[in-house]
This record gives C-alpha cells, structure tokens and sequence, in this order.
C-alpha cells in the first residue's frame, strides 16, 4: 500500500472514531474521500458516488437534530428551547474545537445545549426546575 493510502486509511478511521465523540465525522468521511478521489483521478470511484455520500450524510445530521429535537420535547422543552438547545450545541462544539479538538468540541457542544435551552426556557417564563428538566 503506497502513502497516500495509509493516510487515507487514518483519516477515514479517525473519521468513524470522532462519530461517537460528538465531532462531525460525516463530513470528515466526505473531505478524506473526496481528497483521495482528487488524488487518484476518481479511478477508484466516480464523482457521483461523493455526491451520493455528501447526500447521506447530510441526511444522516438533519436526522440526528431531529432526534435531539424530539427528546428534548419529550421532556418538557418548547420547539424555540430545542432549537436553542441544537443552535447551542452546535455553537459550543465548533468553538470547544478551536480550544481541544476531542475534548473541547465534546464539552463545549455539551454546554452549549444545556445554556441554550436553560437560558431560553428560563427566558420563556419557566421556573428553574422545569427548565432544567428540558435541558
């Protein structure tokens, strides 16, 4: 296997690890296939197939809000709390990345969803418990 392949290896393994730490590994899978597409000339795939996976993965994150959205509804959240809470999240994890690329982006898009539903629960006229409780 020549260079370009192990680092396409790497990064596409790192690219799954960083799915289950609250990195978006997505669309790291997307920039390491389209980097080693460019690469080879796309003779090992076509330009379509990144497109196809760009669409999934796309999918995959709008599914996944969703699903925050929904739990955070479940337990007592408005729809503007659980829009601040993914609006939170996603604020926190980017700028938690700059300070710690693992942990940074884990606790910041952590305390991001937390202050974001806490504070707009609590803006919206709940009291503390309740607004804890959606957050």
């Amino acid at each position: 296997m020549d260079m370009l392949g192990i680092i396409f290896i790497a990064l596409l393994i790192f690219s799954v690890v960083a799915n289950f730490l609250s990195i978006p590994g997505n669309f790291l899978i997307i920039f390491d296939t389209g980097w080693y597409g460019v690469a080879t000339g796309f003779h090992k795939f076509s330009f379509s197939f990144l497109l196809v996976l760009l669409a999934i993965a796309i999918a995959v994150e709008l599914l996944e809000y969703f699903i925050i959205a929904f739990g955070a509804r479940k337990y007592g959240a408005s729809k503007l709390g659980a829009v601040a809470g993914i609006l939170g999240g996603i604020v926190g994890s980017v700028s938690g990345f700059f300070f710690s690329p693992v942990m940074g982006a884990i606790i910041g898009g952590f305390t991001g969803v937390i202050v974001g539903t806490l504070g707009l629960e609590l803006l919206r006229g709940k009291n503390l418990r309740q607004a804890i409780a959606a957050a």
